[in-house]
């Protein structure tokens, strides 16, 4: 039954669009970044509801819901009018803030050509992800004349260990699914009828209520698309049953959010399918799911624009979202999401969600392949928290995708991105919760966090997938070299044992804020950098004041006398106790022996002020300007002169 179905899947590379398989094209909505008629706004707390109602009809939003733990409320606006409304509404007093209903898409760089129906075969050894000796594996190639699948090999060890994990969890895992720790799959829906998630499903949510093109009229949470069948499957697909494939999860059960769904979209040139993930959906059912206790959540989506030439572009973060990551955070969940297939280290979001003081809050998941190097496509970088699997990786697709009776068979495929890397860290943090339950480690109090002891327990669970991967790979790699952290390895998450976890994230340990103001008179400046900012606090100012002289002090406040008129760039650079150095923060500083002109400025890392002045009327720049009388440092580099 290994045949090759070439059918075009909704696919998120371009593909031609032929009308006997998708609606006509005059359906096909234009790409965009954003929703066209919607936006969302948050009202600063204490702001009556008649003052909000109020802001609406002034502006002309009609308020459509409110987005619960967050009081985000998405707004209808008139089609086009997005960035006026959003500034109309941004400029009012009684707004926190208001910003587009971005969309956030489901993108697989290496879409696969065809769906394969299992034929009730056991395909654990295509899974070489979960446990690599090196074995001979399948993927789907494409070639002129269509897709035909091919056969590669890997390098042993280059995996997740999750045999040895499940060994290590023993009769745990013999609970009932009910019983198991759930993953929330934020996604395109599931079919949760497919042979492979019989019994998984625990509960079914549709958060985004959208006209689906093939089919999903009646049914909660189904998924067209496939994308989220297949995400689902890598968590929690039947295990140990003999057929198909093995979820790494085991036994953990599913909460199928559907906060994704297929789009006809065109460049008006071309057409092509996306999987739309609206910003607004995907706050709600982040807050939603963590309403209802689930303790991990996956979001295999991103802040991809993809265009018909198959070009990504990353679109801007959410205030709404990120605010819906850290309200599930502080109710105590894992937040997994994948990091990005734009084979560069620039922040995608929501996995790149972080508090304000640059904790991360969200574990980004870049993508390995079978040998641990890094997947070509894959972001990379120091704020991302692990590497796991997601190069030519199976996994099961909606039984119509294969045209099967439903439940009888399974569909499956080989797909590749970090929406297939980032499950099976969902899965890890799964057992890993269960593992702590299993050891009576978890208090539950009712309002808050789950306690590990002292340590919030969704801290410690990160901590254990963090410190608990490998940092060498099956070939002697670094592959700290592109992560924080390292691969994921579910059995040396289990085996990690953590007192003290850092806290998570890159932002824990931020580089020091340069910033300094300045007044003169005449040919001699005062400069004042004690607005400068650090956790650690500053050790060292480096200054530089343009005329060839330098000064290292451990002080805030110096002067410098300059030998004749002009403008000098000064910059400076703070250093902390911890050794890590600023961006530079310039100024040009003009000084002049005119009569009794002073000026004064300000400057922030990677920015430039400055002033000028001199006879009679002081002076004015890119900074503050003193006038006749000195701007006091201190208040320049605030900005209050």
């Amino acid at each position: 039954m290994l045949r090759i179905l070439l059918v075009t899947l909704a696919g998120l590379l371009p593909a031609t669009v032929t009308a006997a398989a998708v609606p006509e094209p005059a359906q096909a909505r234009p790409l965009s970044t954003l929703a066209p008629d919607r936006i969302l706004v948050r009202f600063a707390p204490g702001t009556a509801a008649a003052d909000a109602a109020l802001v609406h009809q002034r502006l002309g939003g009609r308020p459509l819901k409110t987005i619960p733990g967050i009081d985000v409320t998405l707004v209808a606006v008139p089609a086009g009018s997005v960035p006026a409304m959003v500034a109309g509404y941004a400029a009012n007093p009684n707004v926190q803030y208001a910003e587009p209903d971005y969309h956030r898409l489901l993108v697989i760089p290496n879409e696969e050509e065809g769906p394969t129906p299992a034929g009730g075969g056991n395909y654990f050894e295509e899974q070489w992800y979960l446990h690599n000796t090196g074995q001979a594996h399948s993927y789907v190639h494409r070639t002129p004349f269509g897709a035909e699948l091919r056969t590669t090999w890997g390098t042993a060890d280059a995996d997740i260990d999750a045999p040895e994990a499940w060994d290590r969890l023993g009769d745990l895992l013999g609970q009932p699914t009910a019983a198991m720790p759930a993953v929330a799959v934020l996604d395109s829906g599931a079919d949760c009828n497919t042979l492979e998630l019989q019994g998984k499903c625990l509960h079914k949510e549709d958060v985004v209520q959208a006209a689906e093109l093939w089919g999903c009229t009646d049914s909660t949470a189904c998924d067209s698309l496939g994308h989220g069948t297949f995400v689902a499957s890598e968590i929690g697909a039947n295990t140990d049953n003999g057929e198909g494939i093995a979820g790494a999860g085991w036994n953990v059960g599913l909460g199928i959010f559907k906060a994704c769904y297929q789009e006809l979209v065109t460049d008006g040139l071309s057409y092509f399918f996306v999987g739309l993930c609206p910003v607004s959906a995907s706050a709600e059912a982040i807050t939603r799911a963590a309403d209802l206790g689930y303790r991990v959540i996956n979001m295999s989506y991103g802040s991809d624009m993809i265009d018909s030439a198959g070009v990504i572009t990353p679109t801007d973060a959410s205030n709404a979202e990120c605010d819906a990551v850290e309200y599930a955070w502080n109710k105590g969940v894992v937040l997994v999401a994948g990091a990005g297939n734009n084979g560069d280290s620039e922040k995608m979001y929501p996995a790149a969600c972080a508090r304000d003081d640059g904790a991360s809050l969200v574990m980004a998941v870049a993508a390995t392949d079978h040998n641990d190097d890094r997947a070509a496509f894959s972001t990379y970088g120091d704020w991302v928290s692990l590497s796991a699997p997601g190069k030519d990786i199976i996994g099961i697709l909606p039984d119509a995708h294969c045209g099967l009776p439903s439940g009888q068979d399974s569909c499956v495929d080989w797909w590749s991105g970090t929406s297939m890397a980032s499950p099976l860290v969902a899965a890890g943090a799964a057992l890993v919760w269960a593992d702590l339950h299993a050891q009576g480690m978890v208090t539950e109090a009712e309002g808050a966090a789950p306690l590990c002891g002292d340590i919030p327990c969704q801290q410690l669970v990160r901590a254990r997938l963090e410190q608990g991967a490998d940092k060498s790979g099956a070939k002697g790699q670094d592959l700290l070299g592109w992560t924080r952290h390292g691969r994921l390895n579910l059995a040396g998450a289990l085996a990690a044992e953590i007192t003290e976890p850092e806290p998570p994230g890159p932002g824990t340990d931020q580089p020091p804020q340069a910033t300094f103001g300045y007044s003169c008179r005449k040919l001699s400046c005062s400069f004042d950098a004690s607005a400068s900012t650090d956790d650690h606090g500053i050790d060292q100012y480096h200054w530089t004041f343009g005329d060839g002289t330098t000064l290292t002090t451990n002080q805030p406040l110096t002067s410098h006398d300059y030998g004749g008129a002009g403008s000098y760039p000064v910059t400076l650079v703070v250093e902390d106790t911890a050794g890590q150095a600023s961006v530079p923060a310039l100024a040009t500083v003009s000084v002049s022996t005119r009569g009794p002109g002073s000026s004064g400025g300000s400057a922030d890392g990677g920015g430039e002020g400055g002033g000028e002045g001199g006879g009679e009327g002081g002076g004015e720049g890119g900074g503050d300007s003193g006038g006749e009388t000195n701007c006091p440092p201190a208040k320049a580099a605030k900005g209050k002169c």
